[in-house]
């Protein structure tokens, strides 16, 4: 049975942060261009899912204006861990150098200027996700010390700055604050110049290295689910009410001592593996207990021999007690053994044997080259030869007076080969049959055949008996 071991400590989720502000789209940079109106944003996906940017938007809000004076939907999808920046170099407010930053999505959304607002909306509405500034309040915002700092200004998000201020009160803890002598932390704030390209943002403080180490088969409970796989996994642990550290799991799994052993047993007998006994094909892995390293793994395989007795016969010749015997047995067979049910038995592969008139039953047992045996039985029915020979009739009228009116012999049953046919003077066969007890009513092809004298020729085993036959009508 896998063995499942649980990291204590490790598990304990800030889940304000971790599920509240760090399960949709943050804003991590921003710029505002010297001089001119050109600004950009950069925007990071800290989720662990693909995020589809058509649900969103970008908002300017200018002033203390609630209505925005321009807003453009976002298209493509954001990988889990990656950023797009966003610009309005578009505008032709913006200056040349701000043009040959890199970015995105290009807008011509309308500039900002100090006292503005830049927002990212769920769908066309005012569903904040995220935003830089103040929405409805024309606020100077001071960040980090700075005064004046959404102008002329670029700002970048600090590691472990997990909160997204799409509060619009400016009082909570998640919102831009309304006063300009409000020092904005979790920021800092540089000269303008292009964004950086890709992510440099993390939304944790540091990190906590874990390494372990499961066997195959085993698991490990981490960030609430069972792992049984190799790889890096992360969690957080709370701290303090920030977004804390994140938790990497360095897990590798250890090769479990393997061997495999096969088997092969005779059909209809049986195996006894680790106190379970087998009689078919089987394939399946066994664990064996280590008390101090990984579970022994023994792959174990159990085949069935092929071999299955059988076969026919044939009678030789004339003589219905003369058979020869034909093996049809499946396998890799080396030795046969026949029982003839007389007393007598053959070690040939396809033996002959000569039997007396009777019912016997015939066992044939084949064995492989392991010893594997298989058995089959049949009987077998031997008719007696030593028939009198028949007297032939030399006269028959058949003219349905019902006297003689149907030429036939005085017997019900004759050698295995009895043949008879009567042919007219000129040589035409005009009767035939190989049943003893027939009967010929005198007709040929439906018509009865003229009177005369006919020939009869019966085969009674290895002899030919003849006479000839006064047809009268």
């Amino acid at each position: 049975m896998a063995k499942r071991f649980i990291l204590t400590g490790l598990l304990l989720l800030n889940l304000f942060c971790i599920r509240a502000q760090t399960d949709d789209l943050m804003i991590t940079e921003y710029v505002d261009w010297d001089p001119g109106s050109g600004w950009a944003i950069k925007v990071y996906n800290p989720t662990s899912s693909t995020i589809n940017l058509s649900n969103y938007y970008v908002k300017v809000f200018n002033g203390s204006n609630t209505t925005a004076s321009g807003s453009e939907q976002l298209l493509g999808l954001l990988a889990p861990g990656a950023s797009i920046i966003i610009s309005n170099a578009n505008n032709s407010q913006a200056s040349s150098d701000f043009k040959a930053c890199a970015d995105d999505i290009r807008t011509n959304l309308a500039g900002v200027n100090n006292d503005d607002c830049i927002a990212i909306t769920s769908g066309n509405t005012t569903n904040f996700v995220d935003m830089v500034g103040l929405y409805g309040v024309a606020v100077k915002n001071r960040v980090n010390g700075v005064s004046n700092a959404l102008k002329w200004q670029k700002l970048v998000r600090n590691n472990g700055n997990c909160i997204r201020y799409s509060a619009t009160d400016g009082n909570s803890t998640n919102s831009w604050p309304s006063s300009a002598s409000v020092s904005l932390g979790g920021w800092s704030v540089s000269p303008p110049d292009c964004l950086s390209l890709g992510n440099n943002y993390s939304p944790f403080g540091n990190t906590q290295i874990q390494n372990q180490s499961i066997c195959s088969g085993d698991s490990i409970l981490f960030n609430n689910q069972y792992l049984h796989q190799a790889g890096t996994y992360f969690d957080t642990l709370t701290n303090a009410g920030s977004c804390g550290q994140i938790v990497r799991l360095n897990l590798s799994l250890q090769v479990s001592p393997s061997a495999q052993r096969s088997y092969e047993i005779c059909p209809n007998d049986s195996i006894l593996i680790y106190q379970k006994w087998y009689t078919t094909d089987t394939l399946f892995t066994h664990r064996v207990p280590n008390l101090n390293s990984c579970d022994s793994l023994i792959d174990i395989e159990i085949r069935l021999r092929e071999i299955q007795a059988n076969f026919g016969w044939s009678f030789l010749g004339t003589d219905s007690s003369h058979v020869q015997f034909e093996d049809f047995s499946l396998g890799n067979v080396q030795f046969w053994r026949w029982d003839f049910g007389d007393g007598d038995s053959s070690a040939l592969k396809e033996p002959q044997h000569l039997y007396k008139p009777g019912d016997y039953m015939i066992q044939l047992v084949v064995i492989d080259s392991n010893g594997c045996n298989h058995r089959i039985s049949y009987p077998i029915s031997i008719k007696d030869l030593n028939f009198p020979k028949p007297i032939l009739p030399n006269f028959f009228s058949p003219n349905g007076d019902l006297q003689n009116d149907f030429y036939h012999l005085n017997i019900d049953r004759g050698p295995y080969n009895f043949n008879i046919v009567i042919v007219n003077r000129n040589g035409t066969p005009v009767f035939e049959s190989t049943n003893p007890a027939f009967q010929w009513d005198g007709r040929f092809q439906g018509q009865g055949v003229p009177a005369g004298t006919y020939f009869v020729q019966i085969q009674w085993g290895n002899e030919f008996l003849k006479n000839f036959l006064n047809l009268q009508r």
